[in-house]
C-alpha cells in the first residue's frame, strides 16, 4: 500500500467514527411518552372522592430549566428542548395516573369537586456523567490506529491525531445515567383548606456504553425518567389513599329525609 493509500484509508476511517460519533446528536424536541399502567387504589367501601386538578406549578432549580454541561457531566432535557412545559407534561402524567388508579374521579369543574388537587414540580431532569480518562482511553485507541494506517513519518502523527479526535468520539465508553423527579401535591378541602400535603422522589440509576459525543436524551427520558415520575407518584397515591379512606370513615353519615324517619 502506497503513503497515499494509506493517508485515504486513515482519513475514511476517521471520517466514518466522526459520523457514527455525531449520530446521535439532533435538534428534534424532546417527548415525554409515558406508559400505561393499571393498579387499582380505589377507595373499598366508601364513595369514589371527585378532585379537581388545579395548578402544577414549576419549582425546580435553575440548572433544570436551563440545562447544563457538554461532556463530562449533563443536565437534560432543557426548557426549550421539550415539546411542551414541564408543568404540562407531569399534569398530564399525573391525570393518567389519578385515572387508571381508579383512587378518585376526576372533574372538569373546582365547583363540582370533593377536593383540589395542586402539586409542585420540584425536579423533573435527567444526568449523563461520565469520567475523563474516558476520553483519554478511546484518544489514545483512536490515536493508535490512526498512526499504524498513516504508515509511519509525518503522516503518520498527522493520522494519528486524526485518529485520536475520531476515537474520543466514537468509542462507545461506560456512562452513569440518572434521572429523577420529585413532587410535591397537595389536598384542599371545599373551604380552601389544606388537609393533606405531601413530596415524594423517585429516581433511577443505570449504567450504559455511550460515546463521548452521542446526545441520546430521547432514549434516557423515555427509559428513565418516565420510571422516575411512576415511582414518586406511586409513593405519593399510597398516602393519597391512606388520608381519603380516613376522610371517608369520619365524614358523618347522611341525614335520613322526613320521609325515611317516618317509614
Amino acid at each position: 500500500m502506497t503513503r497515499f493509500e494509506r493517508t485515504r484509508a486513515a482519513m475514511l476511517v476517521v471520517s466514518a467514527l466522526a459520523l457514527v460519533g455525531l449520530a446521535g446528536c439532533g435538534s428534534q424536541r424532546i417527548t415525554f411518552i409515558y406508559p400505561n399502567e393499571k393498579l387499582d387504589l380505589s377507595l373499598v367501601g366508601s364513595r369514589t372522592p371527585k378532585v379537581y386538578i388545579d395548578t402544577v406549578t414549576d419549582m425546580r432549580p435553575p440548572v433544570q430549566r436551563s440545562g447544563q454541561g457538554h461532556f463530562l457531566k449533563i443536565t437534560f432535557p432543557k426548557d426549550n428542548a421539550w415539546e411542551a412545559p414541564a408543568t404540562t407534561l407531569y399534569a398530564e402524567a399525573l391525570v393518567q395516573d389519578l385515572e387508571q388508579t381508579g383512587l378518585v374521579e376526576l372533574v372538569p369543574l373546582a365547583a363540582q369537586a370533593d377536593y383540589r388537587l395542586s402539586a409542585d414540580l420540584l425536579s423533573f431532569t435527567c444526568t449523563l456523567q461520565r469520567s475523563a480518562t474516558s476520553y483519554l482511553v478511546t484518544g489514545l485507541i483512536g490515536g493508535a490506529a490512526g498512526a499504524f494506517l498513516g504508515g509511519g513519518g509525518d503522516n503518520s502523527l498527522k493520522t494519528g491525531i486524526a485518529g485520536a479526535v475520531a476515537g474520543m468520539m466514537a468509542i462507545p465508553v461506560p456512562t452513569n445515567n440518572h434521572a429523577e423527579a420529585e413532587v410535591r401535591l397537595t389536598l384542599r378541602d371545599r373551604e380552601g383548606d389544606i388537609v393533606w400535603q405531601k413530596s415524594c422522589f423517585g429516581e433511577i440509576n443505570e449504567r450504559s456504553y455511550v460515546t463521548p459525543t452521542a446526545r441520546p436524551d430521547q432514549e434516557m427520558v423515555s427509559r428513565n425518567l418516565t420510571r422516575a415520575v411512576k415511582r414518586a407518584d406511586a409513593c405519593l397515591f399510597g398516602q393519597l389513599r391512606q388520608v381519603l379512606g380516613e376522610r371517608a370513615k369520619a365524614a358523618p353519615a347522611p341525614a335520613l329525609t322526613d320521609s325515611a324517619t317516618a317509614e
